[in-house]
């Protein structure tokens, strides 16, 4: 499995997202991508199965740009980190099949919840959250 990890935008939230990541990855290496470009060769290469994608979209036109690598992206589980709560912005992440949704003025707990299930699961099976479905708003 690999952890891979994609944010434009060097900004705070971000900053608390990467390390929200990184202290759920249990030794994993987690490969950072802050180009489009750079995303889009790294899936060009190899990507095992069952590896982890955290995509943090910084507006809906980045998040637009993503769907270019939704085939490419079909055995990776996706978890999306959205700029707002917008009907159309939501509308458009379920496009690329996410497993959890989050947005960039969450805490990331639940998200770093989820990532740490997804990489002791040999499948990234995620069960329900105590307290509420996962990737619920």
């Amino acid at each position: 499995m690999q952890l891979l990890f994609y944010a434009s935008k060097n900004d705070e939230s971000e900053n608390r997202l990467d390390a929200a990541i990184r202290s759920v990855a249990q030794g994993e290496a987690v490969e950072r991508f802050v180009t489009l470009e750079d995303f889009r060769e790294r899936l060009r290469s190899i990507v095992e199965p069952n590896s982890i994608m955290v995509l943090a979209a910084v507006d809906r036109e980045e998040l637009l740009k993503m769907q270019a690598f939704r085939e490419m992206l079909t055995e990776i589980y996706i978890i999306l980190v959205l700029p707002d709560r917008e009907d159309d912005t939501i509308k458009l992440a379920h496009l690329l099949r996410p497993r959890f949704l989050s947005q960039t003025e969450d805490d990331f707990s639940d998200l770093s919840r989820i990532v740490a299930q997804m990489i002791r699961s040999p499948h990234g099976h995620i069960g329900p959250a105590a307290g509420k479905p996962p990737g619920v708003f």
